[in-house]
């Protein structure tokens, strides 16, 4: 390693401050914190520039966006467009000694983070520049970097081909719920609470300190739908049962949402936030209508209309607008034919999902090994 030297962070990148003012003619797109997964260095949905109403950085593609608000939530992706962001975003441009796409990795590295998170008596930290840009971090040589990034960007490019044909197998999913639910249905209109119930049982897992749960939180689902197994003293507020076959639907920023469609295979002390609703169908023949019922864009427009709360980022809908969703009865025999045909897609779709958790697993073992050099790329 005798290549490898130390800089400074001022020396490895700067930040870009470039303002965007809100009008009425700008079509841009943009990305607020809600729209970076926590942990899983990806997007989770774009927002538009016309829907901003205070100023914004721009940015453009290749540059790395690091959320500097609760840097611990590791919000941090290489941006795969041009656009502008929240301020609450750093906008991170790589310096002559750094590879661009290495630097995406060098944040992203928990030790990074770490660092970062430094303002640990606010209940809000913010990463200060005035304190980072002089911690001092060892880097190899250039050709070095982008090697390291090479290998942790061919793991990145599988997992981003899996969420592709993920996508794919929804859309087409939803296609077909759409035609034949919705436009072609003549029948009359039910509301969901005739075919499904919420089935809200709470638990108090800190009643059972020593026993590990199985969490489905927000952050789970925005890290690769991944529940965490925890302690029971660990988690603090009282929880809901999750349950088979049941779609966990999420009342918090109801304009991102989260549905979280759950099998029949659930491990026990299976809980989730109450920020998430268990709706469970009466039958289990309406279990993927009432999934991509909740997904349609018709649904997920009207639980934004019905939202309120204090602010953008803290908006929620009362549970009983899920159980007041009103659609045309599905047809017996479409259901049937509708449950063939996409029961299989949604296998596929768990099996990849499957893949890309341990495909992140493996990325995220290796980056630290990488950027340190306690693992070394052959050239």
């Amino acid at each position: 390693m005798t290549e490898w030297r130390e800089y400074k962070l001022s020396e490895i990148m700067e930040t870009s401050k470039k303002q965007f003012k809100p009008d009425n003619n700008s079509q841009l797109n943009y990305i607020g914190l809600e729209h970076i997964e926590q942990g899983s260095l990806r997007l989770s949905g774009v927002g538009a520039s016309s829907t901003v109403e205070s100023n914004k950085f721009f940015f453009n593609k290749g540059d790395v966006l690091f959320g500097k608000l609760r840097p611990y939530f590791r919000k941090v992706i290489y941006a795969p467009f041009d656009g502008i962001c929240s301020t609450d975003i750093w906008v991170c441009k790589a310096k002559s000694c750094c590879d661009q796409k290495f630097l995406f990795y060098f944040l992203a590295n928990q030790d990074f983070i770490d660092t970062a998170n430094t303002d640990e008596g606010s209940r809000m930290p913010r990463a200060s520049w005035d304190y980072l840009k002089d911690t001092l971090w060892i880097l190899p040589p250039l050709h070095e970097q982008k090697a390291i990034a090479e290998v942790l960007s061919s793991l990145d490019d599988k997992i981003d081909f899996l969420t592709r044909q993920n996508n794919t197998l929804e859309d087409f999913a939803q296609t077909y719920f759409r035609r034949w639910f919705l436009e072609e249905n003549d029948n009359d209109t039910i509301m969901v609470s005739e075919i499904a119930k919420l089935e809200n049982n709470s638990v108090s897992p800190k009643r059972q300190p020593l026993e590990p749960f199985h969490h489905y939180s927000i952050p789970a689902y925005d890290n690769a739908q991944t529940p965490v197994v925890e302690l029971g003293n660990t988690i603090l507020s009282n929880k809901f049962t999750v349950q088979p076959n049941s779609i966990l639907v999420s009342k918090l920023n109801p304009i991102t949402p989260r549905i979280w469609r759950i099998d029949e295979n659930v491990m026990p002390n299976s809980v989730c936030s109450t920020e998430f609703q268990v709706l469970k169908p009466y039958d289990i023949k309406h279990y993927l209508f009432l999934y991509f019922l909740m997904k349609s864009d018709d649904v997920v427009s009207s639980f934004a209309m019905s939202a309120t709360g204090t602010s953008g980022s803290h908006q929620r809908i009362r549970p009983e607008y899920i159980l007041e969703v009103e659609t045309p009865e599905p047809d017996n025999d479409k259901l049937i034919l509708f449950n063939e045909i996409c029961t299989p897609m949604m296998e596929r779709v768990k099996k990849n999902q499957q893949q890309i958790i341990t495909l992140q697993k493996l990325r995220d073992t290796l980056l630290p090994k990488l950027i340190s050099g306690e693992v070394r790329v052959k050239q």
